[in-house]
């Protein structure tokens, strides 16, 4: 293999790494929802109370709805 296609091969994994690894974990205080990102996506495990239950559940958004608040996220499930 030659040079150039090693370099371009070491970039690519590279990027792939960056846009992919995720880089925080965020707790709200609203029943134990957590929330992990990364530039390309948004991983979210909702533990919501929900009057006198509570909503648990996993959901995954991609780019560029991984960019939206957890609030606008949750709003569009329309459970209330």
């Amino acid at each position: 293999m030659s040079k150039r296609r090693k370099v371009f091969v070491f970039l690519a994994v590279l990027l792939l790494l960056v846009l992919l690894t995720p880089y925080r974990s965020v707790t709200f205080r609203d029943g134990g929802t957590r929330e992990y990102g990364a530039l390309l996506y948004k991983v979210v495990v909702w533990n919501r109370l929900v009057e006198d239950d509570i909503y648990c559940g996993t959901d995954i958004y991609f780019f560029p709805d991984n960019l939206r608040s957890i609030d606008d996220l949750w709003s569009e499930k329309g459970i209330d």
